[in-house]
């Protein structure tokens, strides 16, 4: 990945300029009342070398390049659609996480305003990086519907035509 190549920003309400996703919005996923987190959307400021779009252009690009990640924000908008485990992190910061072979992770926090979720990096790690941290939310498993038996009802022509064959008359 080339460093800060075609990264498309815009700006919110107060001025700040954030990473556009690939649908051309600012919110690449959202924490919802039931995550027990405070419900707002994820967001990707362009940050500085310690967090957001910059931060993780300079430690974590190439590595992301390794899992077939072509930019930051299709990594991203990646794991905040399919996170399935959301852990506390430290200093009021949480992980999204796309359980794995190797985890797909996202450091986020809630902004000051509280009116989005940042995220603040993100990477590939071992299952054992966050072994021990205390779950916060999991996706609940999707249940497949129970198989409805449906008796398999012969047409009325059918009928017809087994009682005469079985009689020995053929219609």
């Amino acid at each position: 990945m080339e460093k800060m190549k075609n990264y498309r920003l815009a700006v919110d309400e107060n001025g700040s300029p954030f990473v556009l996703n690939s649908k051309g919005s600012i919110d690449f996923g959202y924490i919802t009342e039931e995550m027990n987190l405070p419900p707002a959307p994820i967001r990707i400021a362009e940050g500085n070398e310690s967090y957001g779009l910059v931060h993780m252009i300079n430690n974590h690009s190439e590595q992301l390049a390794e899992w077939g990640f072509n930019d930051i924000p299709s990594f991203v908008e990646y794991v905040s659609a399919h996170f399935t485990s959301i852990k506390e992190s430290h200093s009021n910061s949480y992980l999204l996480e796309v359980n794995a072979e190797r985890n797909h992770t996202l450091f986020i926090a809630l902004s000051k305003s509280m009116e989005y979720w940042k995220v603040i990096s993100g990477g590939v790690f071992r299952s054992k990086y966050s072994r021990n941290k205390k779950k916060v939310y999991s996706v609940p498993a999707i249940r497949m519907p129970e198989p409805v038996f449906q008796a398999k009802v012969p047409a009325s022509d059918d009928i017809q035509q087994a009682s005469s064959e079985a009689s020995g008359n053929s219609l």
